[in-house]
């Protein structure tokens, strides 16, 4: 068990309460780690946190916290665990594209190097086009680095790039689920799940059908690859939104779509979706995701993250029967 799982479930605690991203408290934590006086007006301005947020913040670690003053001080009977929590290795807001040089990215993409091999052929009628083996290994890190694995319930509304199992191999997840139309990629998810002892829970599911009660609001993260169309965009973030916990104030929804850069129009249709969704853009990484066989998109889409607020409501819900794959 780790030492530092105390701290790293305070963090989450703190996180869903007040809807600062995790990646923002631990940062917070980073910055006074070593149990000095810090102050306040530095600490705004490092972690670009608002006063009214950082305080409330601050309010729920008062046990953590010296009393209030000009500045912000760990007490000194929880310093060590504070540094013990970060003697893991840790990257700091501003170091975010450091973690492709890690030991970590270099193992995560080995692993699923060895594991693509149970996949199948891509399904045309699906919409699939794989991601790259390098791809795979950069959002499960990424999503490390953004602190939305450690304690988290993460769901993929569709995983034919495996990114299940490489998250699901860090072994810190709370619970890491897929829920997927194709049934040989289920088999080739389970079977690299029973092998590696990664506890991926697998559901059969299609989009279009009603989001199924057992599932709806229990998830703190969301990653979806869905069809690149308007429709598909639109019903697969509309399902993601359901998946999540309302009561979780810093859920949120990855989300990656590619269009041609001769048809730049497309993505206002994307961005108009998530306002509709009442969703806020927290990153947008262009040609983050780099695929095989997708001419037609420069073998490339964007990824969208995108976090919840107090109006966040799904643009269609139940049954769905409009096109939403681009070969039918």
């Amino acid at each position: 068990m780790r030492r530092y799982k105390n701290l790293s479930k305070v963090i989450l605690s703190v996180s869903k309460k007040t809807g600062i991203p995790t990646k923002k408290i631990s940062d917070f934590f980073y910055y006074i780690r070593k149990g000095e006086p810090v102050d306040n007006n530095l600490s705004i301005q490092e972690l670009g946190l608002s006063r009214n947020s950082l305080n409330q913040a601050k309010e729920i670690l008062s046990s953590y916290l010296l009393p209030p003053s000009k500045n912000t001080q760990l007490k000194a009977k929880v310093v060590n665990e504070v540094k013990d929590f970060f003697s893991r290795g840790y990257l700091p807001d501003g170091a975010m594209w450091n973690f492709l040089k890690t030991r970590q990215y270099r193992e995560t993409l080995e692993f699923i190097r060895q594991k693509v091999s149970s996949r199948p052929n891509p399904e045309r009628k699906f919409d699939q086009f794989f991601a790259t083996t390098q791809t795979t290994a950069k959002r499960a890190c990424l999503m490390d680095y953004l602190a939305d694995i450690e304690g988290k319930r993460i769901l993929f509304l569709g995983d034919d790039d495996f990114t299940s199992v490489a998250v699901a191999n860090f072994h810190t997840a709370s619970e890491v689920s897929v829920m997927e139309i194709d049934e040989r990629i289920r088999n080739g998810i389970f079977s690299v799940s029973k092998k590696e002892g990664l506890g991926i829970k697998l559901f059969d599911y299609d989009a279009r059908k009603a989001f199924p009660a057992s599932q709806l609001k229990r998830y703190d993260i969301v990653f979806t690859d869905p069809p690149y169309t308007e429709k598909g965009v639109q019903l697969f973030t509309s399902r993601a939104i359901e998946a999540l916990d309302s009561s979780n104030h810093s859920a949120r929804i990855y989300v990656c779509y590619g269009s041609s850069d001769s048809a730049k129009e497309k993505f206002l249709e994307i961005y108009d979706i998530f306002a509709k969704s009442r969703l806020m853009l927290r990153f947008i990484f262009d040609k983050f995701n780099r695929y095989k066989g997708a001419e037609s998109i420069g073998d490339s889409s964007s990824l969208f993250i995108a976090d919840v607020t107090a109006n966040t409501k799904p643009i269609i819900t139940g049954k769905h029967d409009k096109k939403i794959y681009t070969h039918n």
